[in-house]
C-alpha cells in the first residue's frame, strides 16, 4: 500500500472525528471532560494513596517482607464476582501515620479519608473557613438562621413554658409542685399550637460575631439558639466534611437588645458566648438566662428580677462600665467553672440573691442542688437544707476597681424536711476566692456577709450564725473585717446602642 494512501486514511479519520465532534451536544462535550476529569481525580487518589503507604512504611520501619503479596492479597467483592467493593483507606492504610499526626490539616493534605469520594459531585470548598457572617429569614421572621466558621445556628423565638416546680419551694424529699402560667391566645401553653409572639433579626458584626435584635416579645416570648442540621447532600455519602472538623459549633453572640423590654427567657446554654451587652430594659421577670461561656466585654441587664443565671464553662467579665447588673432580685446563679471580674466589671444586684429556691433548668443544677440524694430514710430526724443562691465550681476572683455587690444581701430560705424552720441560703464557691483589696468584704459587699469554708459551719464574723457566704478552697486573703471600708459601685448607665 502506497505512503499516498496511508496519508488519504489519515486525513478521512481526522475528518471523521471532527464531524462527530461537531454532531455532539455541549452536554454530552461536557459529560466527556467531566469523565476525564473524575479519571484524572481517581488517578491523583491513587497516587496519594500510594504515597501514604510509602510514608507509613518509612515512619513505621516496617519492610516489605511482613506484607502479603498482591496476587494472595484479600479483596472482597459483591456475590463472588469481579465486582470489588471500595477500599476503606482509613483502616488499611497508614493508620499509625495519621494517628501520630491527628490534625485534619494532615488528612487533608494527603486526602486520607478523600475529601470527594469518586462519585461524589466536584464542588468548591474553602478549608480552614473565612470569619464572614451570613444571616437568612425564616418563618416569617419568627426565626433567623445564621452562618459562621463554627457552624449554623437557628435563633427562632418560641412560647415560653416553665419548669415544673417554678418558684414554689419544694417541702419533703418527693414533692414538685409544677407552674403556672397565664393561658397564651386563650391557650393553657403546651396544650395546642400556639403562635409565637415576637419577630428576630440578626446582623453580622465584626470579628465573626453576630447581633440580635427582638421586637414585639412579651413575657410569653423565649429566644432560643440552636444548632442548624446541615442536610446530607446526595452523591456525598462518603466524602470526608474537613470543613466541620474545626467548627466548635458555640455562636459568638456580640450583642442581643430586647426592643419591647419584656422576655422570659433568653437560651444559648451550649451553644452560644456572650462577649457584648444584653439588655432588657422593662421591669417584668425574666425567668432564664443561659450562655456557654461570657467573655470580656459581656454585660448583662434587667430592669426587674432574673430568676436563673446560667453559665456553662466560664465567666470572665473584663472592663469598666461592662459586667452583671440585676435590677432587683437574682434568685440563683451557676457557673461551671471560673467567675472573674475585673478591670472595673462589676457584679451588683439591686436587692436580694436567692430570695425564692428555683428548680433545675434544662441540664443545669438548681438552688435544691445540696438536697438532693440525701440520706433520709429510717434516721427517724429532721433535716434542713439551705438553699443556694449561687454556685460557682471553680474560682472567683475579683480584681482592682471591681465589686461584687447585693443591696439586700442573701435572703433566708430553705428546704426542710419534717419542719418549717428557715435557714439562711448560701453562696457557695468550690474553689478559692480572691480579692485584690485587704480584705474580704471590701469587694464583697452586702449586709451581714459571713464568710466560712465549711457548709452549715460558723461564719468568720457572726460566729452565732453559719456562713452564708463559702468558699470550701478557702479565701485570699483570709482577712474579714468588721466595719470595712467600702465603695458602693454606681448604677450602671444604658449601653451606648440605647441612648
Amino acid at each position: 500500500m502506497s505512503v499516498l494512501h496511508h496519508d488519504r486514511r489519515r486525513r478521512n479519520t481526522r475528518r471523521l472525528a471532527r464531524v462527530k465532534l461537531g454532531s455532539m451536544s455541549l452536554s454530552r462535550v461536557a459529560n466527556h471532560v467531566a469523565a476525564g476529569c473524575r479519571d484524572l481525580v481517581e488517578h491523583w487518589q491513587r497516587i496519594q494513596t500510594e504515597l501514604v503507604s510509602l510514608l507509613t512504611k518509612l515512619f513505621d520501619g516496617s519492610s516489605s517482607k511482613s506484607r502479603r503479596h498482591d496476587r494472595r492479597a484479600f479483596r472482597p467483592s459483591v456475590g463472588g464476582t469481579s465486582v470489588g467493593l471500595e477500599p476503606r483507606l482509613l483502616m488499611t492504610t497508614g493508620g499509625p501515620f495519621f494517628l501520630r499526626n491527628p490534625s485534619p490539616r494532615v488528612a487533608l493534605r494527603f486526602m486520607n479519608p478523600p475529601l470527594f469520594s469518586p462519585a461524589a459531585p466536584q464542588t468548591s470548598t474553602q478549608f480552614p473557613r473565612g470569619t464572614g457572617v451570613n444571616t437568612q429569614t425564616a418563618h416569617g421572621g419568627q426565626s433567623v438562621i445564621v452562618a459562621t466558621k463554627d457552624g449554623h445556628f437557628k435563633i427562632s423565638l418560641t412560647q415560653f413554658i416553665p419548669t415544673a416546680g417554678q418558684g414554689i419551694s419544694t417541702s419533703g424529699t418527693s414533692g414538685n409542685i409544677p407552674g403556672t402560667q397565664t393561658p397564651i391566645q386563650g391557650q393553657i401553653p403546651g396544650s395546642a399550637a400556639v403562635q409565637p409572639i415576637g419577630t428576630v433579626r440578626a446582623y453580622a458584626m465584626g470579628g465573626g460575631k453576630v447581633g440580635i435584635v427582638v421586637d414585639a416579645s412579651t413575657t410569653q416570648t423565649e429566644l432560643d439558639i440552636s444548632p442548624m442540621p446541615f442536610p446530607q447532600q446526595k452523591g456525598f455519602a462518603h466524602s470526608f466534611a474537613f470543613g466541620q472538623s474545626t467548627q466548635s459549633h458555640v455562636l459568638d453572640v456580640g450583642q442581643i437588645t430586647v426592643n419591647s423590654g419584656s422576655i422570659s427567657a433568653i437560651l444559648g446554654y451550649h451553644t452560644a458566648d456572650l462577649s457584648g451587652p444584653l439588655t432588657v430594659s422593662g421591669d417584668a421577670p425574666v425567668d432564664r438566662i443561659a450562655f456557654n461561656a461570657l467573655e470580656p466585654g459581656a454585660t448583662i441587664k434587667t430592669g426587674g428580677d432574673l430568676n436563673t443565671l446560667d453559665v456553662l464553662t466560664g465567666a470572665n467579665l473584663s472592663g469598666a462600665g461592662t459586667g452583671i447588673n440585676i435590677g432587683r432580685d437574682l434568685n440563683l446563679i451557676n457557673v461551671g467553672n471560673d467567675l472573674s471580674l475585673s478591670n472595673g466589671a462589676n457584679f451588683t444586684v439591686g436587692r436580694f440573691l436567692g430570695t425564692t429556691p428555683q428548680p433545675a433548668k434544662g441540664t443545669a443544677t438548681g438552688s435544691n442542688l445540696l438536697a438532693q440524694n440525701q440520706a433520709l430514710i429510717g434516721t427517724g430526724t429532721s433535716t434542713t437544707t439551705p438553699s443556694l443562691a449561687g454556685f460557682i465550681q471553680g474560682n472567683l476572683t475579683i480584681g482592682n476597681g471591681s465589686v461584687f455587690f447585693a443591696g439586700g444581701g442573701i435572703a433566708n430560705s430553705s428546704f426542710t424536711t419534717g419542719g418549717s424552720q428557715p435557714t439562711t441560703s448560701i453562696f457557695l464557691v468550690n474553689g478559692t476566692t480572691t480579692v485584690s483589696s485587704a480584705a474580704q468584704n471590701q469587694q464583697i459587699i452586702f449586709p451581714f456577709f459571713n464568710p466560712g469554708v465549711t457548709i452549715g459551719g460558723p461564719g468568720a464574723i457572726f460566729n452565732a450564725s453559719p456562713a452564708n457566704f463559702v468558699s470550701q478552697n478557702g479565701f485570699n486573703p483570709m482577712v474579714a473585717v468588721a466595719n470595712p471600708v467600702i465603695t458602693i459601685p454606681p448604677k450602671s448607665p444604658p449601653p451606648s446602642f440605647l441612648v
